[in-house]
């Protein structure tokens, strides 16, 4: 006999691997799928129903000692199960009062999440005082690194002509136009648009349409949709839409989230612009969690070990820690000596729900890439 620990994600594949009949594999590999979640201010009425549901499907509600006492409105609880056990649970609640219908509704979005093939997004930066020199460039040495990125087939490229790093000057979009012209120009005439997509990172919708004219794809806003006119130039064009979780570009240094409101702010903020992007009948869309924008290293690691939290939304994931502030405080390394912890970080996303990594050093994030592709292969 011997005994051998599974990673539950080869679970399935063992199954078959030992000749499980089809229906016993789709039952049983359910089971390996072990899920939990933080609810907050669940009302008592709830918390005593969901308790005993939970029970009865084999899952556990943890609540605080004093919830015996039942003197509180409301409760924080922890409920944790198999898929199995959380969706025959859903489907109690469905058919309950005191919030647990809309409960009910929201864990079921966590139960299938998407799937996206793993892409890089690389950064072209057209300013003079972008955080990290190396990605700063000139419009003859940007479109040379351009020509790199196409034989290298990366997906997505990003081009920005105004820097959001936190403390950075308002850039208008004039001077982003006057900075991005003659780039955007060859991009159209040489018909490079058409072996990648091509992301304008502006805060102006000016500049947006202006990229957008000449091939640009995907409209990457980083001040989150701020800016009522991003939404007509998004709709006009019919682009992909990045849509960045932002208190606002540039960055003032007191906006900061903690870890407070971190969750509740962020979901507020996403299903609103969400469901305003959808209303201008755009669809097409990618989420960023923001790393680094009004959040501080705590929120930011936080954000990238529970990245899976936001898949519940249906749309694909970016992350972007390239050589942030945040790296540096974890590793104590200035900008220039961040790879490492850069990339332990974007390895971290991937297997945590991200699928476009935004970064500045492409090999060595190909690197990454391969061995996390090569390891979805591996039973």
């Amino acid at each position: 006999m011997f005994l051998q620990r599974l990673n539950p994600a080869s679970f399935s594949h063992a199954l078959k691997e030992i000749g499980t009949h089809p229906i016993g594999q789709a039952i049983m590999a359910k089971k390996a799928q072990l899920l939990s979640f933080k609810i907050t201010d669940l009302p008592l009425s709830a918390t005593l129903i969901l308790k005993q549901e939970a029970l009865r499907v084999g899952a556990e509600l943890a609540t605080p000692k004093s919830c015996i006492l039942a003197k509180e409105k409301a409760y924080d609880c922890l409920l944790v199960g198999t898929l199995d056990q959380l969706k025959h649970l859903a489907q109690k609640c469905a058919k309950q009062d005191f919030g647990l219908k809309k409960l009910a509704k929201e864990l079921e979005t966590h139960f299938i999440p998407p799937t996206y093939t793993p892409a890089l997004m690389a950064i072209v930066n057209l300013t003079p005082d972008s955080f990290y020199p190396h990605s700063r460039y000139s419009a003859k040495t940007a479109l040379e690194q351009i020509y790199k990125f196409l034989e290298q087939k990366i997906a997505y490229i990003d081009i920005g002509a105004a820097s959001s790093r936190p403390g950075s000057l308002y850039t208008d979009a004039n001077a982003e136009i006057a900075r991005l012209k003659d780039l955007c120009t060859e991009i159209k005439g040489q018909n490079l648009y058409k072996h990648a997509k091509f992301s304008i990172d502006t805060y102006n919708s000016k500049t947006a349409a202006f990229a957008l004219k000449h091939g640009f794809c995907v409209l990457n806003d980083v001040n989150g949709f701020k800016d009522p006119f991003m939404f007509s130039v998004a709709k006009e064009f019919g682009v992909q839409v990045v849509l960045m979780h932002s208190l606002g570009v540039p960055l003032q240094a007191q906006q900061q989230l903690t870890a407070n409101n971190l969750w509740e702010d962020m979901e507020a903020f996403f299903r609103a612009k969400i469901a305003a992007l959808q209303e201008q009948g755009m669809s097409d869309i990618i989420l960023d969690v923001g790393f680094g924008f009004s959040k501080q290293m705590p929120e930011n690691l936080a954000l990238i070990k529970h990245l899976a939290h936001f898949l519940h939304f249906g749309y694909p994931l970016l992350v972007g820690c390239s050589r942030k502030k945040s790296v540096g405080e974890v590793c104590a390394r200035e900008v220039q000596d961040r790879l490492a912890g850069t990339l332990a970080l974007h390895l971290k996303a991937l297997e945590n729900g991200a699928s476009i990594l935004r970064v500045h050093d492409i090999p060595a994030h190909l690197d990454i890439l391969a061995i996390h592709n090569a390891f979805l292969q591996i039973p």
